[in-house]
């Protein structure tokens, strides 16, 4: 009798440990497929983004290389202390130039939304500050900092004017009697781009510093 008692007791301790085992390798598998899962997910988001971003950054440099070659024969006229003399037809192409950049990039005034957006990122910012210079014949003869900081502090007026009369207006940003402040914080930062020591200022001058304008 004792023996068999034994028996069924083995035999009930064995498939209790059958049980916990099965579950335990349950929950080890359940385990491994939820972290692959996430993995998989993470994976398929970025092969979900990384198409789209890299559309968005073609069209834009596509966009800016079309207003490169259209106002490619913009020749500046500047007086002997180094400053351009715009008149109405200037400003009027500065104008058209912008509008169709931001045309051909397909930016919708309408559809801004708030905080930090591509529309107020310095990247976009400065792409569409140097369209405008583009449209003066201005942007090509910034070849070097050197050349930057003369063409800023040489065009001070005229650039402030651009930034506040066609550049922010287009884009709804409000910078208003921060242009000056950004213009002296751009002249300490070594770039080869007017747009992009510029936009760079205006990120400084907004306290934060994070790639955003006023965001």
């Amino acid at each position: 009798m004792n023996k068999v008692k034994m028996a069924l007791l083995g035999t009930v301790t064995m498939t209790i440990l059958s049980i916990f085992s099965l579950s335990g390798a349950s929950v080890t598998q359940a385990s491994e497929i939820s972290k692959d899962s996430v993995t998989t997910s993470e994976e398929i988001q970025k092969i979900a983004v990384s198409p789209l971003y890299t559309e968005e950054e073609n069209r834009a440099q596509n966009a800016l290389n079309i207003i490169k070659e259209k106002y490619s024969n913009v020749e500046s006229k500047i007086n002997k202390a180094g400053e351009v003399i715009l008149n109405d037809e200037d400003e009027k192409r500065v104008s058209q130039a912008i509008q169709e950049y931001l045309d051909l990039v397909g930016y919708n005034s309408l559809l801004r939304g708030v905080g930090k957006n591509w529309w107020n990122s310095t990247s976009f910012v400065s792409t569409v500050i140097d369209v405008g210079l583009i449209a003066l014949g201005l942007w090509t003869t910034a070849s070097s900092v050197s050349a930057v900081r003369t063409l800023l502090r040489n065009n001070r007026r005229n650039i402030t004017r651009m930034v506040e009369k066609e550049i922010m207006k287009k884009i709804g940003l409000s910078v208003g009697s921060f242009v000056g402040a950004a213009i002296d914080v751009a002249l300490t930062i070594a770039s080869t781009s007017v747009g992009g020591v510029l936009a760079e200022g205006f990120d400084r001058v907004d306290g934060k510093n994070d790639n955003y304008i006023f965001a």
